[in-house]
This record gives structure tokens, C-alpha cells and sequence, in this order.
């Protein structure tokens, strides 16, 4: 219902959204942020808006991506209104290239499936994707082109949904970390803080790789792992490429600023956030390979974060089970910037309108067995 007190715990992509939403519907809202707004993983993201590209599974979680690809696409000129913040979103396509057979055989398979849902997408033979991006190193099998995929600046999408939220009314508290829960009986009444205890008719867990706290203010153990992933940025003028260029967990993103970012690792290494020369040379390896001459570019900044794994790489959001008056918004993994409209849609329309039928396919009751 309009009027709700809601505490959302984490300032990322994801409880910035929700923040934003719900104050736009009329909830009370104070987001709780134990560091800065978007000094997680959305501060270590390329920012691509890629619903295809993710390699969701088929089904609810491709559902779930290309619906909430259409509202972030459709709320962004509001929201950058709102807030004064242009978020830099471009769409120039996304090349998937192929070097190798196997990596031809995937995809066109991935071609098949995707063809029938309306996005553009096509295969490139070799002198095809030569002649789309000439700058491609040797030996290019065929690509596939996603005409309609595109990147926007992860660290301002964040701050256009916090400040946004702000004029709607939200508290933003910044550097204050929840300590845990306060309950009666099976209800989640707030949280606690050093400050003290705050109420709240509702509390939302939206902290990303950091969501197994929770779990153990309950007793519970969320399946919620941490994966490092590291990025860099890299400038060279002119840019050898117009496209986001993709080959396996190589990408390189022409952004607007003339930079041109690069990643990435998938590294199971527990909570340790920092970059590792290890992690870079394999990311400048695979992208000079793939562009050579990204070789000769100025490297810019470096950047590692911790992204929310869950066990099947979707989602979990909505109630827990035993437990009233607490919802879940964690373990989106890659695609935190990608679903955070719908997340913030879909948690607000189960608080005010007491509608969570949508996200029963990604309760956290899935994992039971």
C-alpha cells in the first residue's frame, strides 16, 4: 500500500531502483548504504544493456532480461530528467565473434533461438565482420551481430536512480551499516543500526554479494556466493572499434567519453575485492588478440568488484519463506544493471499492491531441494 515504510539495505544498482520505485509510488523510503552509493559492483560493471547477450537461461530469466530491457529503455529519459543526470546510454550492437569451430557451433546455435524474438540478430560471415569492424584480429570464423544491444555508464545509471529516489523523497544514508534485524516472532519489524533500531513495515535485502548476512540474522544460509570480476580502461584515438566487440568472457566496450573498457574475470576467491596482475594480463591479453590494436592504447584505471553468483545465475527475489514483512533482490550476478528496472518494478508492485505473482519463478523456495 502507498504509505509503506520500507528500509532497503544496499545502495547498488538494484536497491537504488527499487528506491526510486518505490518512492514513485508512494512508500516511505530510506535506503541504508554501509559505503557509498554504487561502491559495489555496479561501480565494476561495463554498463552493457544486453538482454541477449548474458546467456540467461531460456525461458523465465531471458523473460525477465528482455522485459526489463524495454522499461529501463522507456524510464531513462524521465529518470535522466529527474535526476540531471545523463547516463550515456548508446546502442551501437554487440559482434559475438567466432575464432574457433566450437565457438562457431555456439553460436549458431545461440542464432536459432534468438532469431524468432524480433532483436535483429544475424550471422556475419568473415568478410562480413571484417568489413563491420575491420580493426578484428586474424583468423574471424563468422560473428554474430545483435544489431540492438547497447552500454550505458554503470556508476551514473546509479546515481541517477539515488538522486532521483531523493527528489521523490527517499532518505539516502550513506556510510551507516545495518548491524541486523529486528523481529517479533516471525516478522521482520526494521533493522538495527549503531545508531539504534529503525522500523519499518517492510525491509528489503538488496546488499549484493554481501546478501548471506541476512541469512544468518535469520539462521538461514542464502545461496548467494561472491565472484570477482576485474575490469580496465583503455584509451586510443581514434577508437579502433564502433561496436561492442565479444569473444567468450572478452569484451571490449567503445564507451562515450572516448574510453574504451575491457573485461573481464569470473573468479570464486571469497570477499577479496582487489585487482590481480594475474587478472589484468589475462584481460589485455585476450583483448589485444581480439583487437590487436587495443595494444597501443593508453591504459587507464583498473577496477575489481564482487558480483552476487547465485546457483542457477538468475535471481532471487520475493519473500522468505516462514518469515513476513522481508523481501529478497539478490543474486543477480552479471545482469544487475540490466534488471534493475524490473526489479525495482516488480518489488514495488508486491509492497503496494500486494501483487508478487511475477516473481515466483525466482523465489528463493527454488533451491530448497
Amino acid at each position: 500500500m502507498p504509505g509503506e515504510r520500507v528500509i532497503v539495505i544496499g545502495g547498488g544498482v538494484i536497491g537504488c531502483s527499487i528506491a526510486y520505485h518505490l518512492a514513485g509510488a508512494g512508500a516511505t523510503v530510506t535506503l541504508v548504504e554501509r559505503g557509498k552509493v554504487g561502491s559495489g559492483a555496479s561501480d565494476v560493471a561495463a554498463g552493457m544493456v544486453a538482454a541477449l547477450s548474458e546467456n540467461l537461461a531460456l525461458g523465465e530469466p531471458l523473460n525477465l532480461a528482455l522485459h526489463s530491457r524495454a522499461m529501463l529503455l522507456d524510464i531513462l529519459p524521465s529518470l535522466q530528467a529527474e535526476s540531471g543526470i545523463d547516463v550515456e546510454y548508446r546502442s551501437p550492437g554487440i559482434l559475438h565473434v567466432a575464432v574457433t569451430d566450437d565457438e562457431e557451433r555456439e553460436l549458431r546455435s545461440r542464432l536459432e533461438w534468438q532469431e524468432p524474438l524480433g532483436m535483429g540478430v544475424r550471422w556475419l560471415t568473415a568478410q562480413e565482420a571484417y568489413r563491420t569492424e575491420p580493426a578484428l584480429g586474424e583468423g574471424v570464423r563468422g560473428a554474430l551481430s545483435s544489431p540492438n544491444e547497447g552500454h550505458l555508464n554503470s556508476r551514473r545509471l546509479v546515481r541517477a536512480y539515488a538522486q532521483a529516489a531523493a527528489k521523490r523523497g527517499a532518505d539516502i544514508l550513506q556510510d551507516t551499516e545495518v548491524m541486523g534485524l529486528t523481529l517479533q516472532g516471525s516478522r521482520v519489524t526494521g533493522v538495527k543500526l549503531a545508531a539504534g533500531e529503525m522500523e519499518a513495515d517492510w525491509v528489503v535485502m538488496a546488499s549484493g554479494a554481501w546478501a548471506t548476512r541476512c541469512g544468518e540474522w535469520l539462521g538461514l544460509q542464502l545461496p548467494v556466493q561472491p565472484v570477482r570480476g576485474q575490469i580496465v580502461s583503455a584509451r586510443i584515438l581514434p577508437s579502433p572499434i564502433s561496436s561492442i566487440v565479444w569473444r567468450g568472457i572478452t569484451y571490449l566496450v567503445p564507451k562515450a567519453d572516448g574510453a574504451i573498457v575491457i573485461g573481464t574475470t569470473r573468479e570464486w576467491v571469497g570477499f577479496k575485492e582487489s585487482a590481480t596482475l594475474r587478472g589484468v594480463s589475462g584481460i589485455l591479453a585476450g583483448a589485444i588478440e581480439l583487437v590487436p590494436a587495443v595494444a597501443d592504447a593508453e591504459l587507464g584505471h583498473v577496477w575489481a568488484g564482487l558480483r552476487p553468483g547465485s546457483p542457477d545465475d538468475a535471481p532471487m527475489l520475493g519473500p522468505i519463506d516462514g518469515w513476513d514483512g522481508l523481501l529478497l533482490a539478490v543474486g543477480h550476478y552479471r545482469s544487475g544493471i540490466l534488471l534493475s528496472a524490473a526489479t525495482g518494478k516488480l518489488i514495488t508492485d508486491c509492497i503496494t499492491r500486494g501483487d508478487g505473482t511475477a516473481m515466483l519463478p525466482f523465489a528463493l523456495s527454488r533451491f530448497s531441494s
